[in-house]
């Protein structure tokens, strides 16, 4: 099976857990014999080839010379994000004139996308925003690098990708699939942006099937965009890294990490008060790290000032995949307080690294685990309770951090892969 994978994100293009997600899954289904052909938001016109486990490692860059295929003499890391070369004029998506030949696989019905929500999309693209801009001229790319590749289905991850899957499968009459790792409501705990809002509902309700990375999520999608139920899947992600999992003592020290987005959907301040309730509570020396970077940097730096425990604060900005590793490595116990998380790789990357846990109630991952806390994202007090608990306690700690260990052994990508191709299959006689 052929599958045209739209994705935001892709190692090294990484802003959160989307890239990491679909590193792992990419790399499971083109194990299992899944041909992917991959479209970035690249300022250059390629797709990238991933027919194998080594080549979602090292994907292999291709566009379009006169009319044939040949390999981009580009590393991968070299590639550019879209930027619009203009904000204040952009012309309609050009709509393709011909049919498209029908694949190969034969899908059972596909629903139609009525005219009016593409010209609607269209209208919302093309208004005088930096974002939506690039989301337009992404889904022109596609349009245009699609023409003359040959897959049998459509698989857009998050909104930013809707457009261009909606786009797809108006023209080449093939079966949409979209997959929803993060919504609008997540990341702005409330509303958010109306237009996000929009292209959400439409794109997960002009698919044929719609996977979910929890039922915390599927939840939201339901009651929010009403999306069908019988549409729904729901499928875990996982967590593998080739890095062998060792811990290092940078700090005398115990190490309290919080890892992501400083964005408040991911509770940056939270872990703050809680650092703050810790330090009260623990009379001994401990140290605590703000890895990640975002909106809410330089406030979060101020306030950990006001509070009078900056000097126990790290903030380390923006981290590689390499960075991420060491400091979950030297870390002792790590605090994800997301007020809303869809999943939470970040988890399972603590687990992998043989970190103690302590998960908010309201992130999918608290779903699956076992060796960890979880608690509601709001009790600080509880929190404070069980890290200090942790800390007085070091068998009881090690003990932890061995079963987490031993628990995200379980979380393997070939599983979710399988699940994914079942759903594939679901969509041809």
């Amino acid at each position: 099976m052929k599958v045209l994978m739209l994705t935001w994100e892709y190692p090294p293009f990484i802003v959160g857990g989307l890239g990491i997600a679909c590193h792992g899954l990419f790399k499971a289904l083109a194990e299992k014999g899944i041909k992917i052909y991959m479209i970035l938001p690249t300022k250059e016109k390629v797709f990238f080839e991933i027919f194998s486990p080594l080549s979602a490692d090292y994907p292999v860059a291709k566009m379009w010379n006169k009319k044939q295929i040949e390999p981009v003499p580009l590393k991968f890391y070299e590639f550019h994000y879209l930027e619009p070369e203009s904000a204040y004029f952009s012309p309609p998506i050009k709509l393709l004139e011909k049919k498209i030949e029908i694949p190969k696989l034969s899908p059972k019905e596909i629903s139609e996308v009525p005219i009016e929500i593409l010209e609607r999309i269209n209208f919302i693209l093309s208004q005088n925003d930096h974002l939506f801009l690039n989301v337009k001229t992404y889904t022109e790319n596609v349009m245009e690098i699609s023409e003359k590749i040959d897959f049998d289905l459509i698989h857009s991850h998050d909104w930013l990708t809707y457009p261009a899957g909606l786009f797809l499968k108006k023209y080449f009459k093939v079966p949409l699939i979209t997959h929803i790792h993060a919504t609008e409501f997540d990341r702005a705990l409330g509303y958010g942006h109306p237009v996000i809002h929009e292209i959400e509902y439409l794109g997960l309700n002009g698919a044929e099937r719609v996977i979910a990375v929890s039922n915390y999520t599927a939840n939201i999608i339901k009651e929010h965009y009403k999306v069908p139920e019988e549409k729904i899947r729901v499928v875990y992600n996982a967590f593998f890294t080739e890095t062998i999992p060792k811990k290092i003592k940078k700090f005398k020290e115990p190490v309290i990490l919080f890892l992501g987005r400083l964005t408040i959907q991911k509770g940056p301040r939270i872990f703050l008060e809680l650092a703050k309730k810790i330090i009260e509570g623990y009379h001994k020396k401990i140290r605590f790290l703000i890895a990640g970077a975002g909106e809410m940097e330089r406030e979060l730096m101020l306030e950990a000032a006001s509070l009078g425990i900056g000097t126990q604060i790290m903030f380390t900005g923006f981290l590689t995949r390499t960075e991420v590793e060491s400091a979950l490595s030297m870390s002792d116990i790590v605090v994800m307080p997301s007020a809303s998380e869809p999943f939470g790789i970040v988890a399972l990357e603590a687990m992998y690294f043989g970190c103690a846990l302590i998960v908010s109630k309201q992130s999918g991952v608290s779903e699956i685990i076992e060796n960890a806390y979880k608690v509601d994202f709001w009790d600080i007090e509880k929190m404070a309770k069980i890290v200090i608990e942790l800390l007085e306690n070091s068998e009881k700690l090690k003990n932890l951090q061995i079963k987490a260990q031993e628990e995200v052994k379980n979380f393997k990508w070939s599983d979710r892969a399988e699940k994914i191709i079942s759903i594939y299959q679901e969509l041809f006689n």
